[in-house]
């Protein structure tokens, strides 16, 4: 019999540089790679959970997700959508690849942002699609420039994927930038698929614009991983255009059936509001640890960054260590195994990250510290301390 070979979608297919990385962590490690909230599911949901799992009906649900909650995740997206439009999902890395599912024919361009979560460019090419990189620039602090964005849409542009609370830079969007871009992508009939999963998580005084807000047809991708610190549970959902409802939700049922029902029900309490009190205090703490790691930084490393204004990562400006000690890749890699101090490099985000590397302050603040500590002594910073 002949070794079985994997089809050419599968190629390139292989762990992303934050799993590579990430995995390399031992007990001796500092983790500053760290892409989730290191708090626990708030208390009440778990209560709630084991209170009533043993009388909740826990076979399959609707291939769609439970009606209830679909129809709470429709009111949190909008007064106009139809609970029809929302398709419960494993977390929201399934609610992208399903959008991107039912969109993407071969050879279609989706614009996704450089630097941005790397997952995008994998699954747009899985689909055959070809992604195309918008620049969010350093000099701009990240931010969205839509003018940019618009001088890479053809013909060929099926979609246009947006990120803020942005991973890895914390950069959220501005509202004028979003609204340009929605006019722009109406005019065109070119749906932008917003990826919202730390929407929940910023540090001004109000929650950043969704472009849903601006454009209705746009699809959104959500999820309760990193606002309720529940990445374990995998329960996520996309809201999409009317049009789109049926194909996600048969793709769905082709590969899962339906999400984890216990999940959807832990869900349900979260819309109920028995999360909002822990969630509340999770984001005070969190504006306490981003304030921390700032002062720790400027103090300790004396590096560029631009300060985050939501998600939990700070994107570190290493490029004056390029010309001794190489690439972000190279940079982490000797960070890792010298000074056990595990940070995500830059590339792993596109070419837009290079000279990056992104350090997490969702951990102990004692944790951050004593990972730039580690850093600075690499870098023979010794009169930082």
């Amino acid at each position: 019999m002949k070794t079985p070979r994997p089809a050419a979608r599968a190629a390139g297919l292989d762990k992303t540089l934050l799993r590579q990385i990430a995995d390399r962590a031992d007990s001796s490690c500092i983790n500053l790679g760290l892409g989730e909230l290191v708090f626990p599911t708030p208390r009440a949901v778990l209560d709630g959970v084991s209170g009533a799992i043993g009388r909740w009906p826990l076979g399959y649900s609707a291939n769609a997700g439970l009606p209830e909650l679909r129809a709470r995740i429709a009111a949190r997206a909008g007064s106009d959508v139809d609970p029809d439009c929302v398709c419960v999902t494993s977390g929201s890395e399934e609610a992208l690849f399903l959008s991107l599912a039912v969109l993407v024919d071969p050879g279609d361009e989706v614009l996704v942002p450089d630097p941005g979560f790397p997952a995008y460019p994998k699954i747009i090419r899985l689909w055959g699609g070809v992604p195309v990189f918008y620049p969010l620039n350093r000099d701009d602090r990240f931010a969205l420039q839509s003018r940019r964005v618009e001088s890479l849409l053809t013909e060929k542009t099926k979609a246009v994927i947006l990120n803020s609370p942005n991973n890895p830079t914390g950069a959220i969007y501005a509202g004028e930038e979003i609204e340009r871009l929605a006019d722009a992508l109406a005019e065109r009939g070119i749906v932008p698929i917003s990826d919202e999963v730390y929407r929940e998580i910023y540090y001004g005084e109000s929650r950043p614009e969704s472009i849903r807000t601006r454009l209705p047809e746009s699809i959104v991708v959500d999820s309760l991983s990193k606002s309720c610190a529940m990445t374990g549970w995998r329960l996520g959902w996309c809201v999409v255009p009317p049009q789109l409802a049926k194909p996600v939700v048969g793709i769905h049922q082709m590969a899962v059936t339906c999400a984890s029902v216990p999940a959807q029900r832990a869900a349900l309490l979260v819309f109920d509001g028995a999360a909002d009190e822990e969630r509340g205090k999770n984001l005070v703490e969190l504006r306490r640890r981003r304030d921390l790691a700032v002062r720790c930084l400027k103090n300790d490393l004396r590096l560029p960054f631009a300060e985050p204004e939501g998600a939990f990562y700070i994107f570190l400006d290493v490029s004056s260590w390029r010309e001794e000690l190489g690439t972000s890749l190279e940079i982490a890699e000797a960070l890792a195994t010298r000074s056990k101090v595990i940070t995500i490099p830059g590339i792993a985000f596109g070419t837009g990250g290079e000279g990056f590397l992104r350090l997490s302050f969702a951990g102990a603040p004692e944790d951050f510290a004593e990972g730039v500590r580690r850093i600075a002594a690499f870098r023979g910073f010794s009169d930082c301390f």
